[in-house]
């Protein structure tokens, strides 16, 4: 039985451009993109049960999920934006601001998008920057958030869209013997409309086919970078995020508790989006041998909150239970073999034109942390109950690699 064929041919021709006129630096664009889709979808699903096929029928052979569409159609874009760059060198202000359209042929959407930055710079004694972002952003829909989870194809889509405003700083200072460090810090808040929502199948994000959902997200980050030894970067980073949606016709069904019936109906409102991971955590750190930097050794680790799953239903009020948090740790080590900017390699050296040659050695999660990816759903024919089957990443891998450079 033929499976699924999907051809995208994409086609591109652009103009961008500049002008320098002081104060003001000017750049503009022009985008025209055609676009071009051929799918077929052909999945099917059965379920076997002691040697019976679920659902069963003792005159044909029923499939419990059956998706077979096929889509081909062509659709071209205009996209452009022109903006400019304004320094106030005098008060260590640069100011960017500049509009972005994009018009859609598929459904006729034309998007007009204002943003604005900032940076300021003060005349301090301490190097500290101050940046300042806001505008309005949309993401013109693809053929994956066309398709819905039955495999119709939805052309009306709109872009998804989506109110930023975000404020940070830089500040680089010295410690630790006169040694270089930065910490950075970002604040940020979204507010999404016209989201098209999805859910996970398996590994595969599986959307809605609609636009029915409002959003928002918001969060911190923080890092500090720094030579903690003399000549090998470290860092240090954490961040912290909320993003939920609300589906304008998501409903949930409560049973009664006496008579197993449906009796009552809500509308479950906002509810964590696929991507919500409350806490990440990372570590690098990189170190060399005392009197040869040439061998080197580095430490990373990441430690984040467990994203929401749930079951592929097309409910997404269902999807709030949680992976667990994901925990890694690798390390590695290096070796130049070659270098060659040195001056006492021989002329007649074989490697005479290779400017460098690296050998590194790095184990990727050192601890063997069988961390989950995501769920496989298998059912229980008798009870009706659906059972999550946690499908594991790698727990170890060695990865050995030769880097040259002529």
């Amino acid at each position: 039985m033929p499976g699924n064929y999907l051809n995208v041919n994409v086609g591109n021709i652009a103009h961008k451009g500049f002008y320098d006129a002081g104060k003001h630096f000017l750049q503009w664009g022009l985008n025209a993109e055609f676009v071009g889709i051929s799918d077929q979808l052909n999945e099917w699903e059965r379920r076997d049960s002691a040697g019976f096929s679920q659902p069963y029928s003792d005159s044909a052979l029923l499939m419990t999920k059956r998706y077979k569409t096929s889509q081909d159609f062509n659709y071209m874009r205009w996209s452009g934006f022109i903006q400019d760059n304004v320094a106030f060198d005098s008060i260590g202000l640069v100011i960017t601001g500049g509009v972005r359209f994009n018009y859609n042929f598929l459904n006729n959407e034309f998007l007009v998008s204002p943003r604005l930055q900032l940076s300021w710079k003060p005349k301090w004694q301490k190097d500290v920057v101050f940046r300042g972002a806001t505008g309005v952003y949309s993401q013109p829909p693809f053929y994956r958030e066309m398709r819905n989870l039955d495999g119709t194809v939805n052309l009306d889509v709109k872009a998804q869209k989506s109110y930023h405003a975000v404020g940070g700083l830089d500040y680089n200072f010295k410690a630790l013997g006169n040694r270089p460090f930065k910490f950075t810090t970002e604040l940020y808040y979204k507010y999404m409309w016209d989201l098209v929502p999805y859910e996970y199948d398996n590994i595969r994000i599986r959307y809605f086919g609609k636009n029915n959902a409002v959003g928002y997200a918001y969060g911190a980050e923080f890092r500090l970078y720094g030579d903690i030894v003399r000549d090998a970067e470290s860092w240090i980073s954490l961040g912290l995020m909320k993003t939920a949606e609300n589906l304008s016709d998501d409903v949930a069904i409560v049973k009664s508790k006496v008579t197993g019936d449906d009796s009552t109906s809500y509308a479950p409102g906002y509810v964590p989006r696929p991507t919500d991971s409350r806490i990440s955590f990372g570590l690098f750190f990189s170190d060399y041998l005392p009197r040869n930097k040439n061998f080197k050794v580095h430490l990373n680790g990441l430690y984040s909150t467990g994203l929401p799953f749930g079951p592929p239903d097309n409910q997404r009020f269902g999807d709030t239970l949680r992976i667990p948090s994901y925990k890694r740790v690798d390390i590695g080590f290096s070796a130049l073999l070659l270098d060659g900017a040195r001056k006492d390699r021989p002329r007649f050296s074989y490697f005479k034109n290779v400017k460098s040659m690296w050998f590194s050695l790095e184990v990727f999660n050192l601890l063997g942390i069988q961390n989950t990816l995501s769920y496989l759903w298998i059912q229980d024919q008798s009870s009706g109950r659906t059972y999550a089957v946690p499908n594991r990443l790698t727990a170890r891998l060695l990865n050995v690699k030769l880097v040259t450079r002529f």
